[in-house]
């Protein structure tokens, strides 16, 4: 008398029905085929995913103990096969089996939870080597040897940063500082961060983490490329100053911009709301003759006045530490007036026909600060408009560097020679709407005096005058 093993040994291998076995694979062939084509038999969370994948491994784990049983016995002649196809059969599920297993062993889950996306990296590897300077200049705002310049610089300055000892390998500091600059160069959809990633073949968390270690590097240099002149250096810009406009002591200029977000901060967004009605990040800059910065000024939003902001400044609180005798700033209307930041006229006495002409040669002098942040903004577009979202303080501190790390780059550029092409002043009409209502005092109106009938002198001499 036969077992049943004996007439069926096959149906040892069928899982018993009460075990209520669960497979993906099995589910999507189940339903019907507009439900598997659409992706709806997918579990709808990762605990889902994790309790699939546990179960499919404990049926194939018990499907394939039985199938291995099942040979055994059949090769040790305890049972007879049927046919040879019944032996062939447990044979394949049991090879099934086990490729199934190992394939659930060795991988997370049991379907992907992305779909991958095709990169290249062609264009970064091969192409933008290749460039001619000027579409170099277009994709990274630099010029070639100031690139290899800051790869270099880079290489040797942030060790630490781009050849950390421990953990996965990054990319090359030459790939990282491309991705950097392309963004700080570009902004609306251009420099979103998916953009950037396919330009370069990369993945989107790539490109964000690229940009914070080049960010924190061209950070370290910051105290020694943004720095106020030494008495020497001042010495030269006033007498550069008073030699082409008659502005004896004058050694730079400063201006104010703001730079706007492409996105309303989530956190008091009214604090941010300026007077052009966008949410800006005021920026107080000073500049001396060769359009390198002097001093960057940041923290504060939009809605803070120039007047505010320069307030805060180390030169504005501590004159003596920073001036010599007789040497100033120019301002426009908007700053806070004293003997150290010389402002032009307003009011009715910017009608008199003397201070018409001061106010017009004040002008040009001044143009210098409108100048850089003209560079600096079309240099860098993204400073046009920032896409970085400010939702707590590090977003704002994250801002700030930003801004910070352009500057830095804005100064290593000049120092190389590496000019802008194209040099517009900027935020012309948003200073002529924004000029401090405030009194002179009287040691800044006796400055101003002082150093108007120098400059009158110069224009009368140089045939400068309008009379």
């Amino acid at each position: 008398m036969c077992t049943p093993a004996e007439h069926c040994p096959i149906d040892w291998l069928r899982p018993a029905r009460c075990e209520r076995a669960y497979s993906l694979h099995s589910a999507c062939r189940s339903r019907p085929p507009h439900v598997a084509r659409s992706g709806l038999c997918a579990p709808s969370s990762a605990r889902e995913m994790v309790s699939a994948r546990r179960e499919e491994i404990r049926r194939l784990r018990a499907l394939l103990k039985r199938a291995t049983f099942v040979v055994a016995l059949q090769h040790s002649r305890v049972i007879l096969p049927q046919c040879l196809f019944s032996e062939l059969g447990a044979l394949f599920i049991a090879a099934r089996a086990h490729q199934r297993l190992t394939h659930l062993l060795t991988t997370r889950y049991m379907l992907s939870r992305r779909n991958r996306i095709p990169k290249c990296t062609d264009w970064r590897d091969r192409v933008l080597c290749s460039l001619p300077p000027s579409y170099f200049i277009a994709h990274l705002r630099v010029e070639p040897s100031t690139f290899a310049y800051l790869v270099t610089r880079l290489d040797s300055t942030a060790t630490d940063i781009f050849h950390r000892p421990s953990g996965r390998p990054q990319l090359s500091v030459r790939i990282q500082l491309a991705i950097a600059p392309f963004r700080f160069g570009h902004y609306g959809s251009g420099a979103s961060a998916l953009v950037v990633a396919q330009r370069f073949g990369v993945s989107p968390s790539t490109v964000v983490n690229a940009t914070h270690r080049v960010l924190s590097a061209i950070l370290r240099w910051e105290a020694g490329m943004i720095r106020w002149p030494t008495a020497v250096e001042r010495q030269a810009h006033s007498r550069d100053s008073e030699e082409r406009y008659g502005f004896k002591g004058c050694i730079g200029a400063v201006d104010g911009t703001t730079i706007p977000f492409a996105y309303a901060p989530s956190v008091d967004p009214w604090c941010f709301f300026d007077r052009h009605k966008r949410c800006s990040v005021n920026v107080l800059v000073a500049c001396d003759w060769d359009l390198r910065i002097t001093s960057l000024v940041q923290a504060f939003t939009g809605a803070v006045p120039d007047t505010v902001v320069q307030a805060t400044t180390p030169w504005h609180a501590h004159p003596e530490l920073y001036f010599s005798d007789g040497e100033y700033l120019v301002g426009d209307k908007s700053m806070l007036g004293s003997d150290r930041v010389l402002l032009p006229h307003k009011g009715p006495g910017a009608y008199i026909r003397a201070n018409q002409n001061y106010n017009y040669q004040h002008a040009r002098r001044r143009i210098s600060a409108e100048m850089v942040i003209g560079v600096l903004k079309g240099r860098f577009g993204s400073l046009k408009e920032l896409r970085t979202p400010v939702a707590s303080d590090a977003d704002f501190t994250r801002v700030m560097e930003w801004v910070a790390a352009c500057s830095v780059l804005h100064n290593v550029c000049i120092g190389l020679d590496d000019i802008f092409p194209h040099v517009e002043p900027a935020d012309r009409a948003a200073n002529a709407t924004g000029e401090s209502l405030a009194p002179l005092p009287p040691a800044a109106g006796a400055a101003r005096s002082r150093v108007q009938q120098q400059v009158l002198r110069f224009m009368i001499a140089q045939g400068l005058y309008h009379g």
